[in-house]
C-alpha cells in the first residue's frame, strides 16, 4: 500500500458525504473515491414530501452541495456508478458506469453507506403504471408529474413519509386516502391518545384515514385505477407505497459482514464491521439506544450524519466514537 491512503466510500448521501467531509478534514492528503448510484449526491430526501406540497420551491432546492464542495474539498465523485462487487482481502472495489464501462480500485479504508430500499408491498398490480415509492429525487419528480393530471391518490402507510405525501396531495387538491395496516399511526414513535389526537388533525384537513386494514391488490390493467383493502375497493388514479425501507446489506453480505437483529449492518462505536478495513454507517448500519442499550435501526438523515462523520474520521486515521441514538424524530403535516 502506497504511503497516501485511499478511502473508497459506496454511497453518497446523508452519510457518504459527511464521511468524506470528515476523512478529508483529518487527513488533507488521502485520496478520497466518492461513488452514488444516482445523478445527483447528497440530498435531503426528507425534503421531497415538501416539494411535492410546494412549501419548497424546486428539487434542486435539496441538493446540498454546489459542484464546487466536490472540487474544493478535493473529493473524486464518480456519479451514475454502480458498486459491482468487493474483495476484501485485496482491497478491490469493482466499479461500473452508466454506460457499462467497468474498472477496479484500490483501497485503505472502506465506508458503505449504502442506505436503504424502499419496501414495495407483494401485491397484484404492484407495478402498474402511476404506483410509486417515494425516496429519489427522481421518484419525486415522477410523482409531481402524475399529479398534474390525478384527482383521486392513495397512500399505503401512515408513518411520518406517507403522511407528509398525503399532505401534499391534499394541498394540490388531490382526493387522498391513507391506508395503514396497524391501527394507529406512526406506531414506532407514537401512543395510542398520542396517535388518535393527531390523526383527528390529519382528517380535519381532508384526508380519509382507514386504519387496520391490508392491502390486498391494486387494480388496473396498464394504469392503476385503485385499490383493494380487504373487501373495500377504491378508486384512485395515483398510488404511493410508503410503507418503510429496509437496509440495503447485499454488498456487505457477500464479503461477510455480519449483521445485527435489526438486518442491518452490525458495527461497533467507531463505525466498523467484523471485515478488516470496512466501516458503514447510515441508513444500512444498526444503532444503539442510548435509552434501553439494546440494537435499533434508526433511519434518519441527523443518524446518518453523526455515523457517517465518525466512520470518516476513523477510517482517515483519526479516533471517533458513536455513543447511540435516543430515536428523536420531528415532522410537520399541515399546520402542525
Amino acid at each position: 500500500m502506497s504511503e497516501q491512503k485511499k478511502i473508497v466510500i459506496i454511497g453518497a448521501n446523508a452519510a457518504g458525504i459527511n464521511a468524506a467531509n470528515a476523512a478529508r478534514k483529518t487527513d488533507p492528503s488521502a485520496e478520497i473515491v466518492l461513488v452514488t448510484e444516482e445523478k445527483s449526491p447528497a440530498y435531503s430526501r426528507c425534503g421531497i414530501p415538501y416539494v411535492l406540497s410546494n412549501e419548497i420551491p424546486q428539487f434542486e432546492d435539496l441538493i446540498i452541495f454546489p459542484p464546487s464542495h466536490y472540487r474544493m474539498m478535493k473529493l473524486d465523485l464518480r456519479t451514475e456508478t454502480t458498486a459491482k462487487s468487493i474483495d476484501p482481502k485485496k482491497h478491490v472495489v469493482e466499479l461500473e458506469k452508466k454506460d457499462g464501462e467497468t474498472e477496479k480500485t484500490t483501497y485503505d479504508s472502506l465506508i458503505l453507506t449504502i442506505g436503504a430500499t424502499p419496501f414495495i408491498v407483494p401485491v397484484k398490480g404492484r407495478d402498474l403504471e402511476n404506483v410509486f415509492v417515494i425516496r429519489t429525487l427522481d421518484d419525486g419528480r415522477r410523482i409531481q408529474e402524475a399529479m398534474k393530471t390525478s384527482k383521486s391518490a392513495i397512500v399505503i402507510g401512515a408513518g411520518f413519509v406517507g403522511l407528509e405525501t398525503a399532505h401534499a396531495l391534499v394541498k394540490n387538491n388531490i382526493q387522498t386516502t391513507v391506508v395503514e395496516l396497524l391501527p394507529s399511526i406512526i406506531p414506532t414513535l407514537f401512543d395510542y391518545d398520542m396517535a388518535g389526537y393527531v390523526q383527528k388533525m390529519i382528517e380535519v384537513n381532508g384526508v380519509k384515514m382507514i386504519m387496520g386494514k391490508r392491502l390486498s391488490e391494486v387494480l388496473g390493467k396498464k394504469k392503476v385505477t385503485g385499490v383493494k383493502v380487504g373487501d373495500i375497493e377504491i378508486e384512485a388514479d395515483l398510488v404511493i407505497m410508503a410503507t418503510g425501507v429496509r437496509p440495503t446489506v447485499d454488498l456487505a453480505r457477500e464479503i461477510g459482514c455480519e449483521l445485527g437483529i435489526t438486518r442491518a449492518i452490525r458495527v461497533n462505536p467507531r463505525m466498523r464491521t467484523n471485515v478488516n478495513a470496512v466501516y458503514a454507517a447510515g441508513d444500512c448500519a444498526e444503532s444503539r439506544s442510548m435509552i434501553t442499550g439494546l440494537p435499533c435501526l434508526i433511519q434518519l438523515g441527523t443518524n446518518a450524519v453523526r455515523q457517517g462523520k465518525v466512520a470518516g474520521i476513523n477510517a482517515a486515521g483519526g479516533y471517533s466514537t458513536f455513543p447511540g441514538v435516543i430515536c428523536a424524530a420531528m415532522s410537520k403535516i399541515f399546520d402542525f
